[in-house]
């Protein structure tokens, strides 16, 4: 399998050059394509010209319009493995701007979206409360909030509650709930530090 590397050049002997290094390279399968002679050339022509060197028809359109300018356009096909030299060489020679637009640059980790980044699928939101917004409630963080609040209904009790571990409220001061309700004895009854 080999890998299209295409370049345009500002002039022939510039790309007679590109593809003369490329021969003794040992590069075989390289396509050149000149500016016509002819005068009025449809840019259908040269982008059909161009694709015969195994160029998408959608890229052959966009270097049709540097060729007809005047560049020359060199296409090779490289094997695995020797595209890093196929385009050393090529930009060794000062290629002349194709057109094509650039890639943009892959991002290879995203710590806010380590499964997706795992995937390689993009994150379909970029929204720490989505909900919260699609309902018209506030979020849960709020301090001065509270789900009676936002449903129109008052308060049971209006006292503070007492802050649990991580910020939960407790529901009993009770430290062993399972064992009072069934009655059973607890184990340790009290920690003391000095033994």
């Amino acid at each position: 399998m080999s890998h299209e590397i295409t370049r345009l050049y500002a002039s022939a002997e510039t790309a007679h050059a590109a593809v003369e290094e490329l021969h003794e390279e040992g590069f075989r399968e390289i396509y050149t394509v000149n500016p016509p002679a002819a005068e009025g050339v449809p840019l259908s022509a040269i982008a059909a010209q161009i694709a015969e060197g195994n160029v998408l028809l959608a890229d052959a359109r966009i270097y049709a319009a540097g060729v007809a300018a005047g560049k020359s356009l060199v296409t090779v096909h490289a094997d695995f493995g020797k595209g890093k030299l196929a385009t050393n060489i090529l930009e060794a020679h000062g290629p002349a701007a194709s057109g094509m637009p650039e890639p943009e640059p892959v991002k290879l980790w995203d710590e806010a979206a380590p499964l997706s980044s795992a995937l390689m699928i993009p994150v379909l939101l970029n929204d720490p409360d989505p909900v919260s917004k699609v309902m018209g409630i506030p979020p849960l963080v709020s301090d001065d909030w509270s789900l009676s609040g936002a449903l129109g209904l008052r308060l049971l009790n209006n006292q503070e509650m007492p802050e649990g571990r991580w910020g939960f409220k407790f529901l009993s001061n009770n430290p062993t709930p399972l064992s009072s309700l069934l009655g059973l004895p607890v184990l340790i009854k009290t920690y003391r530090g000095d033994r």
